[in-house]
C-alpha cells in the first residue's frame, strides 16, 4: 500500500487513519510528484500558491523504510525535446537523484500518457519514453511504470497499445483509478484493456493513483457505508479479483481545499474525514495480502512480480 501523494497528505495519512500503526500498518510506500527541474526532489515545491508540498526530502525523514512512487510530468513540448536528445543533462540528474536513494522506486514516466488533458502524441511519447527509460536502466531499482489514464475516450480515441513503448522498457503497467461508473462518454473506465494487457505481457500491475472522488451529483452527498459501496469496495473488489495488481496507491486528500484542484468538485477524499469509511479502511488494511513494512520490504518489492 502506498499513500500520498503530498508531504502533508502522506503524514495526515500515517498519523490519523494508521495512528502511527497502532490500529491499521503503516504503508510501504509514498506517491509524489516531480518534473526534469528536480521540483520536489531537493527542495519543497507547490503546484499552486497554498497547496500541499512535493517534498523527497521530508518523505526521507519522516518514515523508514518505505519505497517511493514518483509521478514524472513531462510536458507535450518536452517530449519532442526528450526525443531530439536535447534534455540528456536533466534525465541523468534525474537519474543520479534517484540512485541515491537506495531503495525501490515506481518511475511513472509521463503518467496518464493517454489523457486527453496531457495532449500526447503516440509516437513522440515512446521515442521519449525511451530515452528516458535507457537512461534509468542502469539501475534496476528503478521500477519503469507504462501508465495509463485508464479511462475512455483517450487522446483523439487512439488505442491505448500505440504509446506501448515495448516489453524491454516496461517493468510495471500503471492505472488510475478514481470513477468507478459510467457518466456519459467521457466517464468510462478503461482498466480492463490494461489489465488484460498486463496478463498476456506478465506485467505487474501498479494502481499509480486512485481517489475516492465524488464526480456526479447523486454522489456528492455521499456518507458512510453508502459511500464506502460506492467507490471503496469496488476498488478492493477490484484489487482482489486481479491477481496483476501486485502494489497500489491511495491519494488521501480534500480535493476542494487544493487551489490546483478545487475546481473539480471531487470532494474530501480524506479517509478519515468519514468515520465508518475510517473504520472499514483500518480493517481492509489489516488483510493478510499487504507486504509488512519491515527489515525486508525492499527486498519483497524487489521481487515482486
Amino acid at each position: 500500500m502506498i499513500a500520498g501523494q503530498s508531504r502533508e497528505e502522506f503524514s495526515d495519512y500515517v498519523e490519523n487513519v494508521t495512528a502511527k500503526g497502532t490500529l491499521a500498518p503503516l504503508p510501504g510506500g509514498a506517491a509524489f510528484y516531480t518534473n526534469l527541474n528536480l521540483d520536489g526532489i531537493n527542495t519543497p515545491h507547490r503546484n499552486a500558491p497554498g497547496d500541499n508540498q512535493q517534498d523527497l526530502q521530508f518523505l526521507k525523514g519522516y518514515l523508514d523504510p518505505v519505497v517511493f512512487q514518483i509521478g514524472l510530468w513531462l510536458s507535450p513540448q518536452q517530449l519532442h525535446d526528450i526525443a531530439a536528445g536535447d534534455l540528456e543533462a536533466e534525465i541523468h540528474a534525474l537519474y543520479e537523484s534517484l540512485s541515491e536513494l537506495n531503495r525501490p522506486v515506481f518511475l511513472r514516466v509521463g503518467y496518464e500518457f493517454d489523457g486527453p488533458h496531457n495532449r500526447y502524441e503516440p509516437e513522440v511519447f515512446v521515442r521519449a519514453y525511451k530515452v528516458i527509460a535507457k537512461a534509468m536502466r542502469q539501475n534496476r531499482d528503478i521500477l519503469l511504470v507504462w501508465h495509463s489514464f485508464a479511462m475512455l475516450p483517450t487522446y483523439n480515441e487512439i488505442p491505448v497499445e500505440a504509446w506501448y513503448p515495448g516489453d524491454e522498457w516496461v517493468d510495471w503497467i500503471g492505472i488510475s483509478f478514481f470513477q468507478v461508473g459510467t457518466v456519459g462518454y467521457h466517464r468510462a473506465p478503461n482498466r480492463t484493456k490494461l489489465i488484460e494487457m498486463a496478463r498476456e505481457k506478465r506485467k505487474p500491475v501498479l494502481v499509480g493513483e486512485a481517489s475516492a472522488i465524488r464526480y456526479a451529483e447523486s454522489h456528492k452527498h455521499l456518507t458512510g457505508q453508502a459511500y464506502w459501496d460506492y467507490w471503496y469496495k469496488p476498488y478492493f473488489e477490484f484489487i482482489e479479483s486481479n491477481p496483476e495488481v501486485r502494489a497500489v496507491s491511495i491519494i488521501h486528500v480534500n480535493w476542494d481545499s487544493q487551489n490546483q484542484h478545487s475546481t473539480l468538485g471531487w470532494g474530501d477524499c480524506r479517509i478519515d474525514s468519514d468515520p465508518v469509511i475510517l473504520e472499514n479502511w483500518r480493517s481492509k488494511m489489516k488483510d493478510k495480502h499487504w507486504l509488512p513494512r519491515t527489515g525486508e520490504l525492499y527486498q519483497d518489492v524487489r521481487s515482486l512480480k
